[in-house]
């Protein structure tokens, strides 16, 4: 045992620098991949690297400097691992993080002010710890130290300023607001090419970043609106049109993206990469004589990896929206998935053989700590077993875009009379208020929709009854899972559980007696959360929500009248527009 243990503390800080190093390779080639996956464990995963990579780079410089002159073992840290205070450097660079990932979460741009004070702190640090074995160093490796320290400095400094942009707070942001840019001309023929949808959401890219930041189309800029609201947009380019727009906003919010295309970025970069290729010639040419082998393995391992993550990252930019190349148009910019959520599940009636066992033993266990809730399901359970994603079939796709393209058309129009003209009465008597009761409304149609969608069995509509069953459960999921993302006030949560409970008291195993479920119907009497769900994969309401922003529709269309009353009276703030919100 003591023998493990001297070895570990021996050898402690060759594996946190290897660790620091591995897992920025990794966040670099996985970062990018949570816009186009909703797999939990993969986010999971991603997570744990990108908390663990700013505590391993930090725990080691401590580690450094709390090592200057106390023992490990029979000898100095500085006897064992000569290069070892050379690392420290490096280790900024690590903290300065890859293009592909500077935020995990939105909340983590909101916090950027914090990261400028860990910037102070890690560089003051890196130097005092750089410094301190200065004399130990030849005059050539202590210049590559320098011009190492001048790269890390340099990445951590765009990793703040790229969160700092990501704040949706702060709108100056990099965007460049363009006042004279002429708006592409996309509607003189269906078939135009994929460089042209590109170029025009370029253009909206600004006007995306607004709606986003909470602002309607009538706060934003005349010529941020006209492009948002261009009618040069054939309805066949919108599908590739959103993919691209919420590409970008996940560029902006998540990544370094708006740092490097500015002028200042890209002169920044061009020293960093300078500096560190001045600092490994300068690393070549000074004597090695005295240092370990396994030392100088890891410090080559250092700069090549700094090469090799430099060219990616040089690759990246070149296949980004804002230059000439892209990536090929059938390549999906997102997760193209929609989380799908049955109340079925939650009364027992799950498919899964393992989720019924789980709930089962869940359920005694819960019992055994007097954590359980009665004879009543556990819905936080049902909601970890039982929510899946599936595939946005072309049908869905299509009936939402040709929905808000109907509405705008139409508008201003009585939504329920014309638009739902055979359940239009049975919504009047369901939800008489039906902008205050959303989340009932939702339940009751997804009740409805199991009932209706069990008895048909028409094979010629099997494709339009697969996408309602898809859209049924996609919203009960946003209710359950998402509520933030709907119009509906206070939690969901105890409301849907109390209307399911009540449900759950029955024998919904047989047909004959899920009828029933009309009969619990008494039982019951909002933009940063897009932002959020493009880590996640991204949200089908969401690309709804900016369609709808395209065609003026919904709550960021609507302009208002500042009706001026009698001095003294507040004046009151009518819309002019009727709501239209999310008709998904």
């Amino acid at each position: 045992m003591q023998n493990i243990k001297k070895l570990w503390n021996e050898w402690e800080i060759q594996f946190l620098v290897l660790l620091s190093f591995t897992l920025q390779i990794f966040l670099f080639f996985t970062g990018s991949l949570r816009r186009r996956s909703t797999n939990m464990l993969l986010t999971f995963i991603i997570w744990i690297a990108y908390l663990g990579a700013d505590l391993v780079a930090v725990y080691a410089l401590g580690f450094l400097s709390r090592h200057e002159d106390t023992t490990t073992g029979s000898d100095t840290l500085r006897g064992v691992h000569q290069l070892a205070f050379f690392w420290a450097p490096f280790l900024l660079i690590h903290l300065g993080g890859q293009d592909t990932i500077t935020a995990f979460a939105i909340e983590d741009n909101f916090l950027w002010l914090r990261h400028l004070l860990n910037l102070i702190v890690q560089v003051t640090l890196a130097i005092y710890v750089f410094w301190k074995s200065i004399d130990q160093y030849s005059h050539q490796l202590t210049a590559s130290g320098i011009f190492v320290s001048v790269t890390g400095i340099i990445k951590y400094g765009e990793r703040t300023m790229a969160l700092m942009y990501g704040n949706l707070r702060n709108m100056g942001g990099a965007l460049q607001k363009n006042k004279n840019t002429m708006v592409p001309r996309l509607e003189q023929a269906d078939d135009v090419d994929y460089l042209g949808i590109v170029s025009f959401a370029l253009q909206s890219a600004p006007g995306v970043r607004e709606l986003f930041a909470r602002h309607t189309l009538h706060q934003m800029e005349d010529y941020q609106r006209s492009v948002l609201t261009s009618s040069r947009i054939r309805k066949a380019h919108m599908p590739k049109l959103l993919e691209v727009e919420l590409d970008l906003m996940y560029d902006d919010l998540f990544t370094k993206a708006q740092v490097i295309r500015t002028k200042g970025g890209i002169v920044l970069r061009s020293l960093s990469q300078i500096s560190m290729v001045v600092a490994f010639v300068l690393f070549l040419v000074s004597d090695h004589h005295g240092y370990s082998r396994a030392d100088l393995a890891i410090t080559y391992l250092l700069f090549s990896g700094a090469f090799f993550l430099e060219a990616c990252a040089v690759f990246l930019l070149v296949m980004s929206p804002w230059t000439c190349i892209r990536q090929s148009e059938g390549r999906t910019l997102w997760s193209n998935s929609m989380g799908q959520y049955n109340f079925l599940s939650y009364v027992g009636c799950e498919k899964s053989r393992l989720s019924k066992l789980v709930k089962r033993v869940a359920r005694m266990t819960a019992i055994l700590v007097g954590a359980n809730e009665g004879k009543k399901p556990l819905l936080w359970l049902s909601k970890l077993l039982d929510t899946e994603h599936v595939k946005v079939d072309k049908t869905t796709k299509e009936s939402i875009i040709q929905t808000v393209y109907r509405s705008h058309r139409d508008h201003p129009i009585s939504l329920v009379d014309a638009e739902w003209p055979n359940i239009g009465p049975f919504l009047k008597y369901l939800l008489p208020d039906f902008g205050a009761s959303l989340g009932y409304g939702i339940v009751c149609f997804h009740i409805f929709t199991e009932v209706y969608l069990q008895h048909t069995f028409i094979d010629d509509i099997s494709h339009l009854v697969t996408a309602c069953r898809n859209l049924s459960n996609y919203m009960l999921y946003l209710v359950v899972t998402r509520p933030e993302m709907l119009p509906v006030s206070g939690t969901t949560g105890p409301t849907i559980k109390l209307f399911l409970d009540k449900i759950a008291q029955e024998d919904w195993h047989t047909w004959d007696r899920f009828t029933k479920l009309w009969r619990a119907r008494d039982l019951l009497r909002r933009l940063a959360v897009h932002a959020t769900s493009l880590s996640t994969g991204g949200e089908l309401i969401t690309f709804a929500w900016l369609l709808m922003a395209h065609k003026q529709l919904g709550d960021v269309g609507q302009p208002y009248a500042f009706i001026v009353g009698d001095v003294g009276t507040v004046p009151p703030i009518r819309p002019l527009l009727p709501r239209a919100n999310h008709i998904v």
